[in-house]
């Protein structure tokens, strides 16, 4: 299974690092894992080449318009390797408004919401796109499969259930997880949700 390798979190000044870093941790739970450059970069590495590979591969972007970002030597770059590659883009607006090439891509409010809405907002926008939704639901069906607890097990068959892009192949998975996990066959209900997202599918 191939799973959503990296959104890429652009983010203007330092200062953001905390809470950039709260939103990439929010993100795991919905199965898209995020690169944030201040905290997943070994301070031996070359930061720039950690950049440009992190860019070349992503998934994603998702753009934090807070105040500095016109002004960074970096966010402007960063998204015009993701509007080259045609990625999806979704501008967080945090005190600026998308502006040039970023404008004409879905804009999301974030100011005066926390990591934790912000992330299922993100994840509501992602996991519709043909791009990017078919890697996030083989990440969920993944986390299902390793899920280490009832309640991780009802929260990740929510949100398989709202994808389209279930396939033959997450259907598998699903039953063998119910098979071989006792916290997903143990999990009130979830079995029951596999076997009806498998008859949508198998029919």
């Amino acid at each position: 299974m191939s799973l959503l390798r990296s959104a890429i979190i652009s983010y203007p000044l330092a200062k953001y690092k905390v809470k950039t870093s709260e939103l990439r941790d929010e993100l795991q739970s919905y199965g898209m894992s995020a690169f944030v450059a201040h905290e997943d970069i070994e301070p031996t590495k070359q930061w720039q080449t950690e950049i440009e590979s992190a860019l070349s591969t992503m998934d994603a972007m998702i753009v934090l318009m807070a105040p500095g970002f016109k002004e960074s030597n970096w966010c402007d770059q960063e998204v015009g390797v993701a509007i080259g590659r045609q990625l999806p883009i979704l501008a967080v607006r945090q005190g600026i408004d998308p502006y040039g090439f970023i404008g004409k891509y879905q804009a999301l409010q974030g100011t005066g919401k926390d990591a934790k809405q912000l992330a299922k907002e993100i994840f509501d926008l992602f996991l519709p796109m043909p791009v990017i939704g078919p890697k996030i639901t083989t990440s969920l069906v993944k986390s299902l499969s390793d899920s280490y607890s009832f309640d991780r097990s009802k929260i990740l068959i929510g949100y398989i259930r709202n994808s389209k892009y279930l396939n033959i192949k997450h259907v598998a998975a699903m039953k063998e997880a119910v098979e071989s996990n006792s916290q997903v066959y143990g999990s009130w209900g979830v079995p029951e949700q596999v076997s009806a997202l498998a008859k949508q599918i198998e029919s």
